[in-house]
Formats: C-alpha cells, sequence, structure tokens
C-alpha cells in the first residue's frame, strides 16, 4: 500500500520541486504523516499551516521543530477566519449555551482548511494536497447535532436547525463579517470536491486509500522524535493542535456527557483497533475546568462573558 501512495503521489504531481503539500496543524496525525512521508516514503514534502490565537505553545513547538527537520518548504498563514469568528462565537454562545451550536466556535478552521490551501497550492504550482484526516473523525457528527428534528440528515434540516439556533440566540448573528465567514465556509465545505477538481488539485487522504491507521504506531513514532502533547489533552494525544476544539469538547461533555473525541476512540474500539483500557484512557481525562477558564480568559473576550462562563460552570457541579 505505500507503494500505491508513492505511485499515485507521483503520478499526480506536476511540480518539479516538491511532491506534495501536507495540511500540517502540528496534531499527532498530520505530525506522524510528514515524517513518514519525507522520511520513510522519501518524498518532497511541502507543509502548509494555518496559524491561529488558538494554538498553544506545544503545537507551535511541533510546527517549528518537525518543519525544520522534515519539511522541504513550509508555508505558513494566518487564520484570521477563525481568529475572528472564534472570538465572536465564544463571546455569544454563552448567552445560550446548548450543545447545539457549539460547532460555531470554530467557524473559520474548515473555510481556512478548503479556500486558503487551495490559494496556496496555487500560488505554489503544487497540484497535490494530503491530508491527515483518518475515517475514524466525526467529520457529519458535529452537523448533525445542528440538524432539526434531530433524527433527520441534510442539508435541509441543517438550516432548519440553524435557523432554529438563531432564534434561540439571536446574538450569535450581530456581527456581519462572521456571518459572511459562515456563509462562505458553508460553501467551502458542501462543494470541497467540485472546487479541488475546478482547480485542478488533488486532495489525498493517505489513512483513507492507502494506509492502515495504526494508533499504537503513530503514538510510538512521536514519542521517539519528541513531540509534545498539550497539557490541556490530558492522557489523550487526540486533536492536540487547538485550544478552542479543547474549549469545544469539554463543554460538549459537560452538556451531554458525550463529545467527538469519545466518537473518535469509540470508532477505533468498534473495529478492534484500540482495547475498551486504551479507551477509558483517553476518553476519562481529567479535570479541566481551571485550564479551559485560563483559555476562555486569554480569548479576549469580555468579562463580562467570562463570568457567564464562570456561573455556567458552577451550576453545571450542582
Amino acid at each position: 500500500m505505500e507503494k500505491k501512495l508513492v505511485s499515485r503521489i507521483k503520478e499526480l504531481n506536476k511540480n518539479k520541486d516538491y511532491d506534495c503539500l501536507l495540511l500540517f496543524s502540528g496534531g499527532k496525525d498530520s505530525s506522524y504523516l510528514l515524517y513518514f512521508l519525507s522520511q520513510t516514503l522519501g518524498l518532497r514534502v511541502a507543509t502548509f499551516t494555518l496559524s491561529h490565537k488558538f494554538l498553544d505553545s506545544a503545537t507551535r513547538q511541533n510546527i517549528e521543530g518537525f518543519a525544520k527537520k522534515y519539511s522541504a518548504k513550509h508555508i505558513t498563514i494566518e487564520n484570521n477566519y477563525l481568529n475572528r469568528s472564534g472570538t465572536h462565537f465564544l463571546e455569544k454562545w454563552i448567552n445560550k449555551p446548548d450543545e447545539e451550536s457549539l460547532i460555531t466556535l470554530c467557524t473559520g478552521c474548515r473555510l481556512g482548511l478548503t479556500k486558503l490551501v487551495i490559494q496556496t497550492a496555487k500560488k505554489e504550482g503544487i497540484n497535490v494536497v494530503i491530508t491527515g484526516l483518518t475515517p475514524f473523525e466525526a467529520t457529519d457528527y458535529r452537523v448533525r447535532l445542528v440538524n432539526y428534528p434531530k433524527n433527520k440528515d441534510g442539508k435541509f434540516f441543517f438550516l432548519l436547525g440553524y435557523l432554529r439556533l438563531i432564534l434561540r440566540n439571536p446574538s450569535l448573528v450581530m456581527n456581519w463579517k462572521v456571518l459572511k465567514h459562515q456563509v462562505e465556509e458553508f460553501y467551502y465545505h458542501n462543494n470541497q470536491k467540485k472546487i479541488y477538481e475546478k482547480e485542478n488539485i488533488h486532495l489525498v487522504k493517505p489513512f483513507y486509500n492507502f494506509l492502515k491507521y495504526d494508533e499504537s504506531e503513530v503514538i510510538a513514532t512521536l514519542k521517539k522524535l519528541n513531540w509534545k502533547k498539550s497539557p490541556i489533552s490530558g492522557n489523550s494525544y487526540w486533536r492536540a493542535d487547538c485550544n478552542m476544539n479543547a474549549v469545544r469538547q469539554y463543554f460538549h461533555h459537560k452538556i451531554s456527557g458525550y463529545n467527538e473525541q469519545a466518537y473518535y476512540y469509540g470508532q477505533m474500539l468498534k473495529t478492534n483497533l484500540i482495547t475498551k483500557e486504551y479507551y477509558d484512557q483517553n476518553v476519562q481525562g481529567f479535570d479541566k475546568t481551571d485550564s479551559i477558564l485560563e483559555i476562555i480568559k486569554s480569548t479576549g473576550i469580555s468579562d463580562k462573558a467570562v463570568k457567564k462562563y464562570e456561573n455556567f460552570l458552577v451550576e453545571k457541579k450542582e
């Protein structure tokens, strides 16, 4: 399968200097993939990182260290879509805290991961883009939380659910720039395949089509390479690349007792890729309340909003 991956990339590649552009967040999967593609497969890997205000110091160290060692060229672009939208929605979500609207906290991330990536690939003349996405991630799970009624799937029911969120918390859309980001993100996410094809850029997912994902191999390799996981991750190495995601997962679990992290490891458990003991180790975690509040305070939201978060957490304890 490794030979097939190399052959596929070489077959698609039109760039003389680089074989591919890897979406590199500094998280465990993209960090492992950078090392594997460059050192094991011998590919000339250019890396693309979306920097933003929610990256912690450990993630920044991973990005800088791994890019310096294993990347043929490293490109960093500030994701102002996420910077602007994340701060706005963190300020407004607490006005009517519910599970369905938690998805808004990460507005701008997917927009950057399509729009800015394609712009960069075109500028660099690289037509093969690699993502470390795995089949276990909840790509549709978070969308289904918005859908209304809950048991319905499809864009119509997503839009219906979104309108319901706005009626429940109108402050979510009281920023026209952020609302524009949401609309644009919805378009890019739902038309990603067509947009890539139109621009003659190929999106390759190694863990979907060419490589069997092995959690133990990934973690063992990263430990040898001195990869650092964020302290907010606790026992788990999952999504240790974004503090906003940590905030969203924390409140998701507080409200429903479940979150995407549980879904992720649950999918691995169902396919016998991990043990129940490993699942419990990664999902149960530790009390992150103080750390989450520190992250929230550091984002620049108002003191009034911070106080609402503090009161909400007190209520959840009772």
